[in-house]
């Protein structure tokens, strides 16, 4: 079967889709991804470019991820819902005859583009909803991702959460009327909102039911499949100096987009010296030569192997991206976590809810963040004894290979696929 993967150009979202497509091409599918051709380098192996006319996109990878590294309010939203518009509109205007001329036959979509889902459903193809970030369905108890807001089971919540979807709602206006105008000129049933072109055959998440809120009315076809992982190279690292045994050691990463925060990361370094806690800073590249060297840490690298440096850590400081989060999970590491976009702060709550770390602002004082870190340094077992089931129901969860045979069975029915949990209800 020839597959088409529709989502954003990100790192993240890359590796989910190409670590699924290497899965589906083991077993005998042919996979591609619809996008921009200057993401042509950055593309899984096991995913073959199916190019858009860069001459009629208003936008570039390069300037998506520019404008990605400044996700505050309210400026940064703004800039980022106008690039999510503007590529759901270039994708459902270029999309359609691109997957004619490529004899597709089925489509995944990232949760967070509307794009595939619309072509789709124009081209009368079956197709699955990939949740590679927190979900974004919705439910009254359940607070959207973009909130760090706790889950509580009380009316004062559900009107808490009410609150924050139509203020989301307001924010994302511009990228929800290019929906229902691409929804309306490509013949499809209405779709007021990005929330409402999830697929009815099979949606699929990057987690796992225990690591996620409680979720009272989630769809029958909804599956929890833990992180889709591909065995690849690690990339160029540097090497892992050597830990003293005699003092705690804290290793802190923001991910390969906001590693370029010098002003977070000095304050995260002051805050581990006032513990005199040893400090390992990963950058990804985010920083000069000169600012790298201007913070306080026993060491400022542009990128070591994660895993290799959880496996020592008594704690992460981390964005609260996903990858990093099951890392952490999977090592038993408690986690300090400082959501800076997306879903981060969904992440981060959902990190405070299941016990295995604590949550302070982008804008928390040294002081602030110094506290938390005796925190979880004080009470270290306990959140090591709360990741260990979580970290079973990953490792259990199928992954990549269970999502797998979730989408050939939605593609070859055509017909919804309940999850495990619903089948056995």
């Amino acid at each position: 079967m020839r597959i088409a993967f529709f989502s954003p150009g990100l790192s993240s979202h890359l590796q989910a889709m190409g670590a699924l497509g290497a899965t589906l091409v083991e077993r005998g599918h042919q996979c591609f991804y619809v996008g921009h051709p200057d993401l042509a380098a950055d593309l899984p192996q096991s995913l073959e470019l199916i190019a858009l006319d860069p001459a009629r996109c208003s936008w570039s990878p390069a300037s998506v991820i520019r404008n990605t590294r400044r996700p505050s309010l309210p400026l940064g939203i703004r800039r980022t819902v106008a690039d999510m518009a503007a590529i759901t509109r270039s994708l459902c205007s270029q999309a359609p005859a691109l997957l004619r001329q490529h004899g597709i036959e089925a489509v995944v979509c990232d949760q967070m583009e509307a794009g595939g889902a619309l072509v789709a459903e124009h081209l009368g193809l079956p197709f699955v909803s990939l949740a590679v970030a927190a979900p974004i369905n919705r439910e009254p108890l359940v607070p959207l991702p973009v909130l760090d807001w706790p889950y509580e089971n009380s009316e004062a919540a559900i009107k808490r959460n009410a609150v924050g979807e139509r203020i989301a709602d307001w924010l994302t206006l511009r990228h929800d009327h290019a929906i229902a105008d691409c929804a309306a000129q490509l013949g499809c049933s209405p779709k007021p909102r990005l929330v409402d072109c999830l697929s009815p055959l099979a949606q699929i998440s990057q987690l796992v039911e225990g690591f996620d809120f409680p979720r009272l009315h989630r769809p029958d076809t909804f599956s929890y499949i833990g992180a889709l992982r591909q065995q690849q190279p690690v990339p160029l690292t540097q090497a892992m100096p050597q830990i003293a045994r005699d003092r705690p050691f804290v290793f802190a990463s923001l991910g390969t987009l906001q590693g370029h925060r010098f002003n977070l990361f000095q304050r995260i370094a002051r805050a581990c010296r006032t513990l005199d806690v040893q400090l390992m800073i990963a950058h990804c590249g985010g920083l000069s030569p000169a600012q790298a060297g201007r913070l306080d840490a026993d060491w400022v690298v542009n990128r070591v192997d994660q895993k290799t440096a959880l496996a020592r850590a008594d704690v992460v400081i981390t964005h609260a991206g996903l990858n990093t989060v099951v890392d952490a999970l999977t090592a038993g590491v408690p986690m300090l976590c400082i959501p800076l976009a997306f879903d981060q702060p969904g992440m981060a709550a959902r990190v405070r809810h299941a016990g295995v770390g604590e949550i302070v602002s982008k804008r928390a004082s040294p002081k602030v963040i110094a506290t938390a870190l005796n925190i979880l340094l004080a009470a270290s077992s306990q959140y090591k004894a709360a990741a260990q089931p979580l970290a079973k129901d990953f490792a259990s969860a199928g992954g990549a290979r269970r999502a797998a045979v979730l989408i050939e069975q939605a593609f070859t029915q055509d017909a919804p696929v309940q999850s495990r949990s619903q089948a056995a209800a």
